[in-house]
């Protein structure tokens, strides 16, 4: 079995992946940059946009990728686990919650990149039909003044927001590095503005319906997120469906993506290269060293994952394509 994706199928993906990322990590897991964190997803963009355009050709990032992708899988599987938990009606143990979804994950790779994409697509419109009613539903309850002070914490944390916030871009956008066939600059770009777009405005609409909480843990922000007492009870459950469809969706494509690497550098079957490397995200993700980890790249992975391929481009070591996008 060859994993593959269409570049068509890719880019739907990575909207979706870069929105849910994004709105992950600005909202629940970087709440330091307060009422700026929509900001902070359009610097990410701006910042990730050079890397989008030239990941495809910069050969020498192909490791690099692989590490960062698969270490911000696990966090996302973590992510998942937790709200899993949160919204548990009894106790369960942490594997029994974490191993269904790792399940899931591997299905959804075995389905291949093309299923991934497309599903995607399809569930981008659900989830926009989803939010509008909900919106609708809640808008008496939005509260604009929240949104003050525009620049909540200031430039500083905006920008170090923004840094964060592209090295997600990076491992969200991955799908781009395995895909068949060529395509242009401009049709890389338009699904990471989309995604980046997207996610600032649902960042501004959830600072109007809760203020934004810079101290509590993880999971005090996603009760503030899902089940904040402001919402009509109705509401709760369609926010739900779109928060686990969109994890799970940023899951599979990260798993696809880092599996798709390793078959690039090993030549083996893919369904094997899949298992194995949905397993070791799944190991990973129980780890206790995980937080470190994710902390690290939020801080240093876009960095780590440009130079190799600012360099390839600077070197004229890879291909020229990502300057002209022949």
């Amino acid at each position: 079995m060859k994993l593959s994706i269409s570049t068509r199928a890719a880019r739907a993906a990575m909207f979706v992946a870069v929105t849910v990322r994004l709105f992950l990590g600005l909202a629940v897991e970087l709440p330091t940059t307060h009422n700026g964190a929509w900001i902070s997803a359009l610097i990410g963009a701006l910042l990730a946009a050079p890397w989008v355009v030239c990941v495809r050709y910069g050969r020498s990032s192909g490791l690099v990728l692989i590490a960062l992708t698969a270490l911000d899988a696990a966090s996302v599987l973590a992510s998942i686990t937790r709200s899993t938990g949160y919204l548990a009606l009894d106790r369960a143990l942490p594997w029994v919650l974490t191993v269904p979804v790792a399940a899931a994950a591997l299905w959804s790779v075995w389905r291949n990149g093309d299923a991934i994409g497309y599903a995607a697509s399809i569930g981008a419109r659900l989830a926009l039909l989803l939010l509008v009613i909900v919106g609708l539903l809640q808008a008496r309850a939005f509260r604009p003044a929240w949104l003050a002070p525009v620049l909540g914490s200031g430039w500083p944390s905006i920008l170090e927001g923004g840094v964060r916030a592209a090295g997600w871009i990076a491992v969200s956008s991955s799908t781009l590095a395995v895909a068949d066939g060529d395509d242009s600059p401009l049709s890389r770009l338009i699904p990471l503005a989309g995604g980046a777009l997207a996610a600032a405005l649902l960042l501004l609409l959830s600072g109007m319906i809760t203020p934004t909480r810079l101290g509590g843990g993880w999971l005090n922000r996603l009760d503030d997120l899902l089940c904040n007492g402001r919402a009509p009870l109705y509401t709760q459950l369609p926010m739900i469906v779109v928060w686990f469809a969109g994890l799970l969706h940023l899951l599979a494509a990260q798993c696809f993506a880092c599996a798709a690497l390793v078959q690039r550098t090993a030549n083996l079957n893919g369904k094997w290269i899949g298992a194995a490397v949905v397993a070791a995200i799944l190991m990973v993700s129980r780890l206790p060293a995980l937080n470190e980890a994710a902390l690290w790249i939020a801080r240093w992975g876009f960095l780590a994952a440009a130079i190799p391929v600012a360099a390839t481009a600077l070197l004229g070591g890879g291909d020229r394509k990502c300057a002209s996008g022949d």
